[in-house]
């Protein structure tokens, strides 16, 4: 488990504009690892984790896209049920609200990825240690 550094863009909702920030930071060479997006009326947010957060955020910044910064938890998980029914019991016990998460398990794999964006990151931190 690790706390990382997600960048959010916040982007016009329209046709293009994940091709347009994934392009870009393309072919600056900045990877991304996980992303998430929706539109949320006007505008939205697409949470991303990638190589460098710092060159990326200056590349998102240069599209004149605003960009936010946020500590999550990346959490690899085993793929089988009941993993994350323990996390979010675990989370509750410890009064730890999960504001949103997101996670894919790519087929036939045996670990998930989970990113939680949480109330606490410390506490939900210590409260997965062992899973």
């Amino acid at each position: 488990m690790a706390k990382v550094k997600q960048l959010t863009a916040w982007v016009e909702s329209k046709p293009g504009e994940l091709g347009r920030i994934a392009a870009a930071l393309g072919k600056a060479q900045v990877n991304i690892s996980a992303v998430t997006c929706w539109s949320a009326g006007s505008e939205g947010p697409v949470h991303l984790l990638v190589t460098s957060p710092s060159k990326a955020k200056k590349v998102l910044q240069e599209l004149g896209v605003r960009v936010t910064e946020e500590e999550v938890l990346r959490v690899t998980l085993p793929d089988k049920p009941g993993v994350l029914g323990e996390v979010g019991v675990r989370l509750g016990a410890g009064n730890i609200n999960i504001e949103y998460a997101y996670a894919s398990v790519p087929t036939g794999g045996k670990k998930a990825d989970l990113v939680l964006s949480v109330s606490d990151v410390v506490g939900a931190s210590k409260a997965l240690r062992g899973i």
